[in-house]
């Protein structure tokens, strides 16, 4: 019940921040940041319609496609999120623009509109639109949801074209991007991290200081070498970006011909790794060093 209330606060007042970031940058400088949201603005321009009217009509289709490839659960939030944003929309529609410079607009209202989107989607739901496109290519893909939402909305950039100069529709590819980059900076966190891979013949003394000094997780893993047909043992390790000099630094003062393999993790959860690990060992933990 607590998290369904939560849900239901993130996906209301990230609705009103989108809102406030659209009618206070994009409106009035014709910037179409994809999204029936985007396609909306060309509407008012083309045809005088009211934003707010446009997105209630344009979302029963789109609620139908959430219901049969998202599920009920989430047909019941993003049913929310659908009235809420346009009522959003309306509310703060008499807000002043705060800047006529489109540049301007297009980076702040992008940064404005992709905190108050990965607020939505924090609480498990879309503002309705094609952000229940976005939702069905994540899941049904291996796309992040930034890249998702801006491939979709993308393409509703680009009608834009219809009723917008070239340099409307290119601030408006501005202001998509910006989203998309802060909706996947929410969702994978601005602290990123490396996935380390290291083989060495001094391999204890490589785990001891990262599950010691560094305070870190490691695996081993028994693997055999491919030339040598020899068996050895691979440490794995997750530490953060700011971390990994100080670790390749030691690794090569314990063994200086220690191999070492460094990957992008996109996102990392659980204990042993969280700053804050005041959790209860058990005696039989996976995740406990080796």
């Amino acid at each position: 019940m607590k998290k369904r209330v939560m849900d239901l606060l993130l996906v209301t007042i990230g609705s009103f921040i989108t809102a406030i970031g659209f009618n206070t940058m994009f409106v009035d400088n014709h910037i179409a940041s994809g999204g029936m949201v985007g396609i909306s603005v060309v509407m008012k321009a083309l045809f005088g319609i009211s934003p707010s009217l446009f997105l209630m009509v344009s979302n029963l289709p789109l609620l139908l496609m959430c219901y049969f490839y998202l599920g009920k659960q989430n047909f019941v939030k993003t049913l929310y999120g659908s009235w809420i944003y346009p009522i959003a929309i309306r509310l703060t529609n008499q807000l002043p623009t705060l800047t006529h410079n489109q540049l301007l607009a297009a980076i702040f209202g992008g940064i404005i509109c992709g905190i108050g989107l990965g607020m939505v989607f924090w609480g498990n739901s879309s503002t309705g639109g094609t952000g229940i496109l976005t939702q069905i290519l994540h899941k049904y893909s291996p796309l992040s949801l930034g890249f998702a939402m801006t491939i979709v909305d993308g393409i509703s950039v680009l009608m834009g074209l219809m009723a917008l100069s070239a340099d409307d529709v290119m601030y408006s590819t501005i202001g998509l991007l910006v989203i998309g980059y802060v909706i996947s900076v929410m969702e994978n966190g601005f602290d990123s991290s490396k996935n380390v891979m290291i083989i060495s013949k001094d391999y204890q003394a490589i785990r001891q200081y990262i599950t010691t000094v560094m305070d870190r997780g490691v695996t081993k893993i028994p693997i055999r070498g491919g030339y040598t047909t020899s068996d050895k043992i691979m440490l794995m390790a997750i530490v953060s970006t700011y971390e990994l000099p100080a670790l390749q630094e030691k690794i090569l003062e314990i063994d200086d011909t220690a191999f070492i393999v460094v990957m992008p993790a996109a996102q990392v959860m659980g204990r042993g790794f969280s700053l804050t690990k005041q959790y209860k060992r058990e005696d039989k933990d996976v995740l406990l060093p080796m």
